[in-house]
């Protein structure tokens, strides 16, 4: 695909219009007996540029990069165009939101557009409210992993902060409030998730209808949540999850699914991607802490059940090695195009084995400087002793503007998980303009 020549006009248009709506707000005032606008229109605007230092002893870059020359780095650009709008028309409400991405690599360069979300709600009393259309969905109290989230795209663990795109969804919240102890509040949520070519793809096959629904109880100062999604073709999945603080600056959290019926891929002992049906529990317990010079610690564990095992991984890893050494030696695009489905089979998810652990400390301010908050992630695959390391810093000069310097270090021996990445070193500076 061919750079498109407007792309530029475009950006720049944007930053211009973006830049007088910010100068506008600078004198923007309230005046007695004039009504709020029933809408609101912003967005973002972000720059992303990535440097790989490649791994090119590792399998998966092997398998990837095989016919491709030998190089030490390669870089990434993003652009970024994220718009938003909400309108209140009485008790009916309507939101959109887009996403468009510009990206460029070594290989190509293509343009994107997603609509992330466009919904409409009718609040037909403050105890319920009917929904309808594409909608983010935040199901979980984790931070960076979500084994409840049945109706959420997954997170990347590595940046779980990310604006990720919605599903298709008419649903109803139902809201009751009761006394200050006890049963405190409730609510139940009921969502039809229909399945069409051009719709929810991801959760079945054309002309598939899922059910879903969460009830949501604050007892006793406890936030709890009860899931269930239900779906022809796809597993049964039930879950709870809880939060609670248990100080101002102490909380906890927890979630536990139980997936009934999901299809797990392996390799068996001849090298065959074999397929079974099986059932497993997946939990997460974690907690924040806020020091009281503002150092905030966020701590997870995460156990996978449908995730591979120790025996799993290291039959996967073999694999690959096996095919990469076999086409260096025939040729044979099999081998590779073979390779392929099996990491894309065993690589479906972020995390792929079993057992994790995430930390991340920030500090914001610290030796008094204003807008600065540096953080230092890590990420540990307790089934193999690999892990990566990720210090970054956010800084805000102003209100509108933020900028984010990552690095992440993958560590690890061979035949584990972070020792194999495709990278050894991923660096990312990002600006990202708000109006």
């Amino acid at each position: 695909m061919t750079r498109s020549p407007k792309i530029g006009e475009i950006v720049l248009l944007v930053m211009v219009l973006s830049a007088c709506t910010a100068r506008a707000g600078e004198y923007d005032f309230d005046i007695p007996g004039i009504k709020k606008r029933p809408y609101e229109i912003g967005g973002n605007l972000e720059t992303r540029g990535i440097l790989h230092r490649l791994n090119r002893h590792g399998l998966l870059y092997k398998t990837k990069y095989y016919d491709a020359s030998e190089s030490a780095t390669r870089g990434e650009f993003h652009q970024i165009l994220e718009l938003n709008g909400r309108v209140l028309v009485g008790p009916l409400r309507a939101r959109i939101k887009t996403h468009s991405e510009y990206v460029e690599t070594y290989r190509h360069h293509d343009l994107d557009h997603e609509l992330y979300e466009a919904y409409l709600t009718y609040n037909t009393s403050p105890a319920f409210t009917l929904q309808t259309g594409k909608r983010v969905f935040k199901w979980g109290k984790g931070y960076a992993w979500n084994p409840v989230g049945f109706v959420n795209r997954p997170k990347d663990p590595e940046d779980p902060e990310r604006d990720l795109e919605g599903f298709t969804a008419l649903g109803a919240d139902f809201i009751r409030s009761f006394g200050p102890a006890g049963l405190q509040s409730l609510s139940f949520t009921p969502l039809i998730l229909p399945v069409s070519n051009h719709i929810n793809q991801e959760l079945g096959e054309s002309g598939d209808t899922l059910i879903a629904a969460k009830l949501y109880l604050l007892l006793y100062d406890t936030d709890l949540d009860f899931m269930v999604r239900l779906g022809p073709r796809r597993p049964e999945m039930y879950g709870i999850d809880f939060s609670r603080n248990l100080k101002e600056n102490l909380e906890v959290h927890g979630e536990l699914a139980y997936l009934r019926g999901y299809e797990h891929k392996a390799l068996d002992d001849g090298g065959k991607l074999a397929s079974q049906t099986s059932n497993a529990f997946s939990f997460l317990f974690g907690l924040r802490y806020l020091t009281a010079s503002d150092t905030t610690l966020i701590f997870e564990y995460y156990h996978h059940g449908e995730g591979y095992d120790s025996g799993e991984a290291d039959r996967f890893y073999s694999f690959l090695d096996q095919s990469c050494r076999n086409y260096l030696d025939t040729k044979n695009q099999q081998q590779i195009d073979r390779a392929g489905k099996v990491r894309q089979a065993y690589l479906r998810d972020k995390n792929f084995m079993k057992d994790y652990l995430y930390l991340k400390v920030s500090q914001k301010e610290p030796f008094d400087i204003l807008y600065l908050t540096p953080y230092i992630t890590l990420i540990a695959n307790l089934n193999d002793g690999s892990f990566s390391v990720s210090p970054s810093a956010t800084y805000r000069p102003v209100t509108n503007l933020e900028l984010t310097l990552r690095t992440i270090f993958p560590i690890g021996g061979s035949m584990t998980e972070y020792g194999e990445k495709q990278d050894r070193c991923r660096m990312e500076l990002r600006v990202k303009y708000y109006f």
